[in-house]
């Protein structure tokens, strides 16, 4: 003991902060000594001669890892002052488990509010939304008699309402306002669990045909049009020129959906008889309890069954499809989040690496006191406890600085990611989330600190507590790990770096993807003429075609045309149809289109190539023969080897009434539903034979399109006080805005890729920089003996290039998995393209050799006087 004494004496010299902590370890060795001799007596010669044997125990704990309370706190004292005396490593650490941790966070608490939060209904995970459906198409909207039906004969829910979405103008006021209602049956409000701030919420008396017209205002459209008015109810409202008197104002709730208004479904439909007559309706119930998706979607079927038999129609084969209402909510967002934490979580592997990597390098340098501590009695266990608890703390802090970049960083996200991603807005880091960040804390803490206590205990006693001695350091197992943890990092920033270049490549695609017509200064805006205005197609038509005159003699604008749904709009209206001559398919594989309405000059207009025939003309007007112009996936659908000109489309199936329509014209596919969309098959029918009174007006320009916008209200209101414009944009904004997720998420992810590239690049340079400090005798003696500086810096460059490569060749395999899980993220590219893997093995290359760069320089200037000398 004596000579370990000495030893540490001379080691201890001019490092007082330490030789004060391992005094008190020398000291608690020095009785766990003579407790290990006190095992050797009996009861009374260790009571006589050392006092409390329960101290002697808690001695001997405290030396083999155990600890006691008082020991615990000598611990975290420790590790503090370890923080504070070496204050730069200590600051590097917590900020790479900052970035680590509080991305994590950031991202989980999106996760969190978006797909693991529960909606805040009674029962909501047991909301079901309902439609019909056919072998080949699910979901499409229910008939008001089939619902009656479902709603009176099922067994399976405990409450079920139908909802519908309007679309009315508000007027009366300073300016008409576009409004959007729901018009839903009245256990509507029970589903959800709605009560009334004002007055009263509409029951099953106002749910019927006979009975008045009524509203329910919704709480954010109360405060934002009518200043909270606490007098509202009891007044009138006007939409769409008819009179609704409001019984009350809806309590402030969150719904999966964004209406102003509600409206009673029964006094609109109650009347219709058809089971064939389709609107827009869908079911929405509360599923009993116990009772499953499958099970409720078979008792609904049965009802459509016995619906056939009594009363059989074209559509006997038609039966229920169903979605939760919370599944249905949150869409296919739910690959682009899962994807988004997956990338976050391989942050914080490599964030994870990189402390390991600082914490070798730091126990390498502390290898002479660790080396101390073991010569001086301290266990395994007690040297593991003492570094794992130093690693906790400093995760700690990590944490917390984690979450306060969190912080900043949800704000961000908040601010940039698309607003239709359900419930965002409202994504706060709560106590769930809290919980989370610091189980990943501690985690992080745990997993960066395995790796020095793995090695901790071969240090090399006689060695480690020589002066200037670095054999200790120069260990072969602590460099080997330090080259593992640099292969993991490289290989998962490979991974994050690929899947960052395919989500680029796929949203340069869909940029530069072909729309099918020219969006280029063109201004769009939308119309809903009122039913009790313009109530015939002489009044309707009179009124768009005497707009787009006026609207062709403004200064600055080529042309203007209309359209139902415009490009970019998605799906706005699609229906059964077949081909007579054809065989007739079943009932249940009728084929699907998109139907759209153009006006005679919209395809000129817009600039769409007209691949057969012609456009619709003057001549396609009401009372004439019914037209159609179809797209080329149309065409080519059915007639592959010849023209489609000529030919006839059946609106609805072969045995159902339908209007017969003669192709004119094969006009080029257009993106309906978005840059980043496969076209459909689609039929325009001319506006003269469709008066559909809600239109999209598009106008081209010479110049800036929004410049044109005032001059566009003035005549529309010239026309019709009452109309508002809606959605008044320009087209290259509309395609722009479809792309909005796709943008988020590339942008996202690239920005994970460059962060995991710079630690990638810290913990290279962290590496080389260790390797080049160990080595400099070597380097030296090597330069004593002819090698040019040059060569040296080869050496050492290949060294990183080496271990890059070796990443790379695991990320090659990450990148292959991460490519499937990416494919439907992917547009206009093969998810495992070669091309993206070789730019992103590139990159990390490139990243490899810069960090590389100043420890290779230095290794090729070591001082050999000075080196062969210290040595």
């Amino acid at each position: 003991m004596r000579e370990w004494w000495n030893r540490f004496r001379a080691w201890a010299t001019g490092r007082p902060g330490i030789a004060d902590d391992l005094a008190e370890e020398l000291q608690s060795h020095l009785e766990m000594e003579m407790d290990s001799r006190a095992g050797r007596m009996s009861a009374q010669e260790v009571r006589s001669r050392f006092g409390n044997p329960t101290l002697i125990a808690e001695h001997a704990r405290d030396a083999w890892g155990f600890p006691s309370l008082e020991s615990f706190w000598k611990d975290i004292r420790y590790g503090l002052r370890a923080m504070r005396r070496s204050p730069g490593f200590s600051l590097v650490v917590i900020l790479t488990f900052a970035l680590g941790v509080g991305v994590n966070t950031a991202i989980f608490s999106v996760v969190h509010q978006v797909l693991l939060k529960p909606l805040p209904y009674p029962h909501g995970e047991r909301l079901v939304r309902f439609g019909e459906s056919t072998a080949k198409i699910h979901g499409f909207s229910v008939t008001w008699v089939n619902f009656q039906n479902w709603r009176q004969n099922n067994h399976t829910f405990d409450e079920m309402a139908g909802v519908q979405f309007t679309g009315r103008t508000l007027t009366g006021r300073a300016e008409p306002v576009t409004t959007t209602g729901l018009t839903v049956t009245s256990p509507y409000f029970s589903l959800l669990g709605m009560h009334p701030l004002l007055g009263r919420l509409f029951d099953d008396t106002d749910d019927r045909p006979a009975s008045a017209p009524v509203i329910v205002l919704n709480h954010r459209f109360w405060q934002s049009q009518f200043g909270g008015d606490p007098h509202i109810v009891g007044t009138t409202l006007t939409l769409n020129g008819s009179p609704f008197e409001v019984v009350g104002v809806a309590a402030p709730l969150w719904e999966p959906w964004k209406v102003d208004y509600y409206l009673p479904l029964g006094r609109i439909l109650g009347n219709m008889t058809d089971r064939r007559q389709h609107g827009s309706m869908r079911a929405l119930g509360r599923l009993k309890s116990g009772v499953t998706l499958s099970t409720a979607t078979a008792d609904l079927d049965a009802i459509m069954r016995h619906l056939a038999e009594v009363d059989p129609s074209s559509e006997s084969e038609h039966r229920s499809s169903g979605v939760f209402v919370a599944a249905d909510n949150i869409g296919d967002i739910r690959g682009t989040l899962l994807v988004l934490m997956g990338a976050a979580v391989l942050i914080l592997l490599i964030a994870c690496a990189n402390v390991a990597s600082l914490l070798l390098a730091r126990n390498t340098a502390r290898s002479g006191e660790l080396a101390v501590r073991k010569a001086i009695g301290a266990g395994r266990l007690r040297l593991v406890r003492q570094l794992l608890t130093e690693n906790i703390l400093i995760a700690g802090a990590g944490g917390l600085a984690g979450i306060a970049f969190a912080q900043i960083a949800l704000r961000l996200l908040i601010a940039a990611a698309p607003q239709e991603i359900p419930r965002l807005a409202e994504t706060r880091i709560d106590l769930p989330v809290l919980l989370v960040a610091c189980g990943i804390t501690l985690l992080a803490g745990l997993a960066a600190g395995l790796a020095p206590v793995v090695v901790v205990n071969r240090i090399d006693l006689t060695s480690a507590l020589k002066e200037g001695s670095r054999s200790a350091s120069a260990g072969k197992q602590r460099q080997g790990l330090r080259n593992l943890l640099v292969v993991a990092e490289v290989a998962l920033t490979f991974v994050l770096a690929f899947g960052s270049g395919l989500l680029v490549r796929s949203l340069i695609a869909a940029q530069q993807s072909d729309p099918g017509f020219d969006p280029r200064s063109v201004l769009s805006f939308s119309l809903q003429l009122p039913g009790r205005s313009y109530t015939t197609p002489e009044t309707v038509t009179g009124f768009y075609s005497g707009l787009l005159s006026d609207l062709r003699r403004l200064p600055g604008v080529v042309d203007a045309g209309a359209v139902f749904s415009p490009p970019g709009a998605g799906d706005n209206g699609d229906w059964f149809y077949s081909i007579p001559g054809r065989p007739a398919p079943a009932q249940n594989e009728l084929p699907l289109s998109l139907f759209n309405t153009a006006e005679a000059g919209y395809f000129q207009m817009m600039r769409i190539p007209m691949r057969q025939g012609r456009e619709f003309t003057a001549a396609d007007r009401d009372g004439g023969p019914k037209t159609a112009i179809v797209n080329e996936t149309f065409a080519r659908t059915w007639w592959p080897a010849e023209s489609a000109i000529g030919h006839q489309i059946k609106v609805g199936g072969p045995y159902q009434k339908g209007d017969l329509l003669e192709i004119v014209g094969v006009a080029a596919d257009v993106k309906q539903s978005g840059l980043d969309s496969r076209p459909m098959p689609e039929i325009y029918q001319p506006f003269a034979q469709q008066h559909n009174v809600g239109m999209t007006i598009l106008i081209r320009t010479v110049g800036n399109p929004t410049a044109l916008a005032p001059s566009v209200r003035r005549l529309v209101r010239d026309r019709d006080r009452n109309l508002p414009l809606q959605q008044v944009g320009t087209m290259e904004e509309a395609l722009g805005a479809g792309l909005a997720r796709r943008r988020f998420s590339t942008v996202l992810l690239t920005l994970f890729a460059a962060l995991a590239m710079a630690l990638a690049a810290v913990g290279i340079y962290g590496l080389l920089s260790y390797w080049v400090t160990s080595r400099e005798p070597e380097i030296a003696i090597r330069l004593a003996l002819g090698a040019r500086p040059a060569t040296i810096l080869r050496w050492t460059s290949l060294q990183a290039l080496r271990l890059a490569a070796a990443g790379l060749a695991f990320g090659l395999l990450g990148g292959w998995i991460a490519a499937r899980t990416l494919k439907d993220l992917v547009f206009g590219i093969p998810p495992r393209n070669p091309a993206t893997m070789a730019a992103a093995a590139l990159a990390v290359m490139v990243i490899a050799l810069f960090a590389a760069a100043i420890p290779s320089w230095r290794a090729s200037r070591v001082d050999v006087a000075r080196r062969l000398h210290s040595s």
